[in-house]
């Protein structure tokens, strides 16, 4: 009988040999998995086997990766393939296996430096940084010149556990040994890039992630560190690009495609990421910032728990929950978070800034001031924290203390997009006009400031006084209103970024940005008067209200305001309600966050208006009154509701479904399911195009008229058809028949706004038939519901004036500046009309503006004002302005007799 004599050696080589056929077969059973490699070649060295599989790995084939890996059997590659091992299930989130392997193969950390490394980001990632810390403390102690990787890695734990200055000494030795010329490996000089990002020298570490794709193409780990430093940077087309280029190495790899989901296509790509890790921390913690985004409280709170079941030391998991603790005023469960974080973190300032951060993307800019505030009191040094503030407090209307900020965090770090963006608008806001009112201060441009404010100014402080009487309710004043004559400064502005899709207004609650009505086809004056309302009903609810209540009243506040105002869609709810699309109550902001194009985010807006009007006509304006307080506190929507209603939301939904039927029967319009639906720009505000009926003017065929003859046989109440026929039958000189269709489409949809509506095209059939007064007459009564048409209120009003009916000539005045006070001809008639009326005043305002859009004939625009001025007693005025004129036409007589008439009146 023989005897095996086990040596230390041939332990460990078996011990190795176990280790990697447990991992093989627990690898067999996970779900997350590719089909199976061909085998490989038995007589393959172990250098070969170690290569290939690298290259497996590379591919994402995870599987056959450890298959390869555990071929291995030369004790020369076993660290290597102990490696390839650990790796291939940390990428399938098998965080236990790849441990185990690790354990078994270290004895002496110092011994098995990259092992041990690599045990100790598993570590990090697990929750477990004081384990971290030790074991790479003890690698860098046992080595006279430990791995770049160590010590990157080692300075990031130092920084997570608070010791900053320790950290600072590791990311230095790092670069230090890069800047003599003795780091080669791509890896490793990713790693320095790592370290350089973290000391803030955010040039060197583009430069040195640069360099390190260089040397391997096929390097995704600094791939997506690189796609994250200019995600970091809110440069998304170029992180875009480096995740891109991972992924067409490793289409599964996790970290690339939670990278481009904070960019595009976030469902699909993180869903991508947890089919190829299920237990990836990063995508459970973006997944459940976008479920709570889209108000999917539930799902984003059970990625969250996950999340930290894995990892209980994830600090933005963490500060999300610490955030809405904070919206929800929950001071003890805050304080459990905050003492959580500090117990492995102290006082960390990322934790701290995050909040503030979520805090203001909620709109809850005090709190998030306050916040980051905090975050820059325990490091002054954080530039994300000081962009945070800053841009809060621009939002606060604390304009001069945020732009220090803003600076301060744009000297230190330069390549921040969203900063360098928010302080180019400052330039901007140098060269506009700071105009005020009793309530209100307001930047636009110069030219604004002569043409636009003659006519804000009034329409502000009525609507203020309106508003106060109403909601009971004063604002903190000045409300500060910033007006952007390009769309790009309104949007970076209002989010920090030059697009920001077609919305037309933002309100913060005491600060309002707009787009310049020069730059809009829109009643500049209904979008003013909605965004007013939301500052009075955010400020009412310290800025809680969710946003579909918030939408919902200042859109029905707009049908409040004139009677030509509002948002008519009736056919778009006849539509919604066929195709089971009405939200109920309690999902409402899903209908914003969730919007898949500029239609749908329009029906948001027209349900949550919706709402409210049921509210208001149901349940009175005192209900809504209450309801808004009631957001004003801290409890469920539910709860909200109950309060004020005595109602449960499902008793509450099921009366407004009710409402809603009852308002489809009474408009009593069939709609065709081939009909596409109106669309316009500008969330509402703004004409909303008919493609169908625009392509009937477009194109005059016999099929399409006797497909329409078809529909309203069949349907009579087919306004669409109707409207289309009409069309038609117009552009063949039908015009009686055309007539017949048309009267009938607007009898069905009296109130329909699109374009073109009944009554415009029935105004050009009267046209076209020479019949003036039938023109005007359906000119009017589009009006009736058409607050965005210049043209038509300039006819009506020239009319009148001839006719010596001079207040309907000053209501259509009034009704074109209010869609576009840029454009001369409403001036001139204005100016006229105020001369027949003996209103001196308001000729001089005429003509003052005039003078600034009338560039064709400055002499003739600076006589009439000179003598606006004389007719208003302002001699000196005249004087001075009549000189100018006759500066280059000295001869012109009416300049000559002004300018006596001036000199004469001013020695008087």
């Amino acid at each position: 009988m023989h005897c095996l004599k086990l040596t230390y050696k041939t332990f460990r080589t078996i011990t190795r040999a176990l280790v990697l056929l447990a991992s093989l077969s627990a690898a067999l059973t996970s779900t997350h998995v590719l089909a199976q490699e061909p085998s490989v070649a038995a007589n393959q060295s172990g250098q070969e086997l170690l290569d290939r599989g690298h290259e497996l790995l590379l591919r994402g084939s995870y599987l056959a990766a450890l298959e390869v890996f555990s071929q291995i059997n030369d004790e020369f590659y076993q660290a290597q393939a102990v490696l390839g091992v650990s790796q291939a299930h940390m990428e399938t989130g098998q965080y236990g296996l790849a441990e185990a392997a690790l354990k078994r193969e270290i004895s002496e950390p110092a011994d098995s430096p990259q092992l041990a490394t690599r045990l100790a980001e598993l570590y990090v990632m697990t929750g477990r940084s004081q384990q971290a810390e030790a074991l790479l403390a003890s690698v860098v102690a046992g080595q006279l010149n430990p791995p770049v990787r160590t010590m990157v890695q080692y300075g990031l734990v130092l920084r997570l556990r608070g010791d900053r200055d320790a950290a600072d000494e590791q990311f230095n030795a790092a670069l230090a040994r890069y800047d003599n010329g003795l780091v080669f490996d791509s890896a490793d000089v990713a790693m320095v890039a790592v370290a350089a990002r973290q000391l803030d020298e955010f040039h060197d570490a583009n430069a040195l992630f640069s360099e390190a794709v260089r040397l391997d193409s096929n390097n995704m780990e600094a791939l997506v560190l690189w796609g994250d430093l200019f995600q970091e940077k809110f440069n998304d087309q170029d992180a875009q690009r480096n995740y891109n280029e991972a992924l067409e190495i490793n289409r599964r790899y996790a970290p690339a495609l939670v990278g481009l989901a904070r960019i595009e296509s976030p469902e699909r790509n993180l869903s991508r990421a947890l089919d190829a890790n299920s237990r990836s921390v990063a995508a459970m913690q973006t997944f459940a910032e976008l479920m709570l985004r889209n108000g999917r409280e539930e799902e984003g709170l059970r990625f969250l728990d996950q999340a930290l079941e894995i990892n209980s030391e994830h600090v933005p998991a963490l500060a999300t929950l610490a955030a809405r603790a904070v919206m929800r005023d929950e001071t003890e469960e805050f304080e459990r978070l905050r003492q959580r974080v500090n117990a492995f973190s102290p006082e960390n300032a990322n934790f701290y800034a995050a909040i503030g951060d979520f805090l203001g993307n909620n709109y809850r800019f005090t709190e998030a001031v306050e916040y980051a505030r905090r975050a820059i009191d325990r490091d002054p040094r954080n530039w994300f924290a000081h962009t945070v503030l800053g841009g809060n407090l621009v939002r606060l209307g604390e304009e001069d203390e945020g732009k220090r900020h803003l600076e301060q965090a744009f000297e230190n770090d330069p390549f921040n997009v969203l900063t360098s963006n928010m302080l180019q608008v400052f330039d901007v806001l140098e060269e506009y006009a700071t105009l005020e009112s009793e309530h209100f201060r307001v930047n636009m441009s110069q030219r604004d400031a002569q043409i636009l404010w003659p006519y804000m100014e009034p329409l502000l402080e009525n609507s203020w006084d309106r508003l106060v009487a109403k909601y009971g309710f004063e604002p903190e004043v000045p409300v500060v209103i910033q007006v952007f004559e390009q769309t790009e400064d309104f949007a970076v502005r209002s989010v920090g970024l030059p697009d920001i899709g077609p919305l037309v207004g933002i309100c913060f609650g005491r600060v309002v940005t707009l787009i310049s009505p020069d730059t809009l086809s829109a009643n500049w004056q209904e979008i003013v008067w909605h965004e007013l309302v939301h500052v009075f009903t955010l400020q009412m609810t310290d800025n809680r209200m969710p946003r579909w209540l918030s939408e919902g009243i200042s859109t029905w506040e707009e049908s409040q305001g004139r009677p030509e105002w509002g948002r008519r869609q009736g056919l778009d709810l006849i539509r919604a309600v066929q195709q089971d699309r009405l939200l109920p109550v309690g999902s409402l902001n899903d209908g914003f966050t969730g919007a898949n194009s500029d239609a749908d985010l329009s029906f948001a807006y027209f349900q949550s208006y919706l709402v409210v009007e049921y509210i208001a006509e149901q349940f009175g304006f005192d209900s809504l009154l209450a309801l808004i307080h009631e957001y004003a506190g801290v409890a469920e929507e539910s709860e909200m509701f109950f309060n004020v209603f005595g109602l449960d939301m499902a008793t509450f939904d099921d009366g407004f479904r009710s409402w809603i039927d009852q308002r489809v029967a009474d408009i009593n319009v069939y709609v065709h399911a081939e009909d596409s639906p109106d669309e316009g720009e500008g969330h509402g505000h703004g004409v909303r195009e008919n493609s169908s009926a625009i392509l009937a003017e477009l194109y005059n065929n016999e099929s399409l008229k006797q497909y329409m003859r078809g529909r309203v046989q069949r349907e009579p109440r087919d306004f669409q058809a109707h409207l289309q026929l009409g069309i038609v039958l117009f552009r063949e000189d039908a015009y009686q028949e055309a007539i017949s269709h048309l009267r009938t489409a607007h009898e069905l949809l009296p109130d329909y706004t699109g374009y073109p509506s009944p009554a415009l095209v029935l105004a050009q059939v009267y046209e076209a038939m020479g019949d003036r007064d039938a023109q005007r007459e359906q000119l009017a009564i589009m009006l009736e519901h058409q607050q965005h048409d210049f043209s038509a209120p300039m006819t009506l009003a020239e009319h009148a004036l001839s006719n010596d009916d001079l207040e309907q000539a000053a209501y259509f005045i009034e009704r074109a500046l209010a869609v576009n006070p840029y454009r001369p001809e409403v001036h001139r008639i204005n100016a006229e009309l105020a001369t027949r009326l003996g209103d001196t005043g308001l000729t001089v305002q005429e003509y003052e503006v005039l003078l600034t859009l009338d560039q064709n004939d400055p002499v003739a625009a600076r006589t009439n004002l000179a003598q606006a001025y004389l007719d208003n007693r302002q001699s000196d005025d005249a004087r001075m302005t009549v000189l100018r004129a006759l500066e280059t036409a000295p001869t012109y007589e009416r300049a000559q007799q002004i300018l006596l008439q001036a000199v004469a009146e001013g020695d008087n």
